[in-house]
């Protein structure tokens, strides 16, 4: 009875963990930000592996012919990746920590460069009712504040 009671338990904290992640599952071919517009589209998978929601989002820009795919947790377990930054051409580390809020999905991120601190960010993701994919970053890179945002419409 008690095994029967913890699975249970288990289950609705797993059910509950799921439910508190927004949906932003799908195809954004039109996005614009407010410094430029991005040619380009993103597409979004959402999935779950080990009771964790994970977004994948492919990215590409026609413009530049950028491919990339970045997944993102959202359990608030630290992962690392390197990335180049296209305007200055260094390489640089991002520790970043994700999770979901019941509308959007938050990481917060520190940048280093040659193993010392650089910036610090934190990234919301969200989509609203007319399926308008939002991405908002704030933070601070070499001490200088740093706002941008994304909007992405789907088809």
């Amino acid at each position: 009875m008690k095994y029967l009671l913890a699975v249970c338990a288990a289950t609705l904290a797993f059910s509950a963990m799921s439910a508190t992640c927004p949906n932003l599952e799908g195809h954004y071919p039109k996005c614009h930000s407010e410094i430029r517009d991005i040619k380009g589209e993103y597409n979004i998978e959402q999935y779950m592996k080990d009771e964790t929601t994970f977004y994948q989002i492919h990215y590409t820009d026609d413009d530049s012919n950028d491919d990339r795919t970045d997944a993102i947790r959202t359990d608030g377990v630290m992962e690392s990746r390197k990335e180049k930054l296209p305007r200055v051409g260094i390489k640089v580390r991002i520790d970043s920590k994700s999770r979901c809020n019941t509308d959007s999905v938050v990481s917060d991120a520190d940048v280093y460069f040659l193993g010392k601190k650089v910036g610090t960010f934190t990234t919301k993701i969200y989509k609203d009712e007319k399926n308008t994919l939002y991405s908002n970053l704030d933070g601070s890179y070499l001490g200088k504040p740093l706002s941008k945002r994304i909007v992405c419409t789907q088809e």
